[in-house]
C-alpha cells in the first residue's frame, strides 16, 4: 500500500509536510478520478514545486504502465500459475493490514473535534451499514463544508 510508503517519507523522514497536510492530499486523492496520482502528486509538490509533483508521478506510476504495456500480453497466463495465485492469496491480507496501519495515523492526524464525529460516523456509515465509498465522501465534505459555515475551526 503506498499510502504509508508516502506518509513515512513525506512526514516522518523528509518533513515535506505535516500530518494534517499529508491527510488533505489523501482526501484530494479520494476526490478525483485518480486518488493514488494525484496523492503522489500532492506529496511530490510538497517535496519540489511542479516538477517534483510530476516527477513523482512518473517515478510512482513509470513502471507499472511499463509491465503492462510490455507483458499485458502474459499477465492472463500468469495467473494461472499457483505460485503466482499463492502470492497474491497471500498480499490481499497484508493489503488490508496496510489500509488498517495507515488508517490510525490518517486518524492521528486529525485536529479537531469534530473531525472526530465525521470520523465515527463515516465508519459507521461504511462498516455498519455497508454503504459506498463515494456517498460517504461526499457526505464527509459536506459536513465539513457546514463546520466552517457555522464557524468551527477548520485544520
Amino acid at each position: 500500500m503506498i499510502v504509508p510508503l508516502m506518509h513515512a517519507d513525506a512526514v516522518e523522514r523528509h518533513g515535506w509536510m505535516t500530518d494534517p497536510e499529508f491527510l488533505n492530499a489523501v482526501a484530494l486523492g479520494q476526490i478525483t478520478p485518480g486518488p493514488v496520482v494525484q496523492t503522489v502528486s500532492v506529496v511530490g509538490w510538497a517535496a519540489g514545486g511542479v516538477i517534483g509533483a510530476l516527477v513523482a508521478a512518473v517515478v510512482a506510476f513509470g513502471p507499472s504502465f511499463l509491465l503492462v504495456l510490455g507483458g499485458g500480453r502474459s499477465l492472463e497466463r500468469l495467473r494461472t500459475v499457483p505460485a503466482v495465485r499463492g502470492f497474491f492469496h497471500g498480499a490481499g491480507p497484508a493489503v488490508v493490514g496496510a489500509i488498517a496501519g495507515s488508517a490510525v495515523p490518517l486518524a492521528a492526524a486529525l485536529s479537531e473535534p469534530w473531525q472526530a464525529v465525521v470520523l465515527l460516523l463515516a465508519a459507521g456509515w461504511l462498516i455498519g451499514l455497508r454503504r459506498g465509498v463515494v456517498g460517504t465522501l461526499v457526505g464527509a465534505g459536506a459536513l465539513g463544508v457546514l463546520a466552517g459555515l457555522v464557524g468551527l475551526p477548520l485544520p
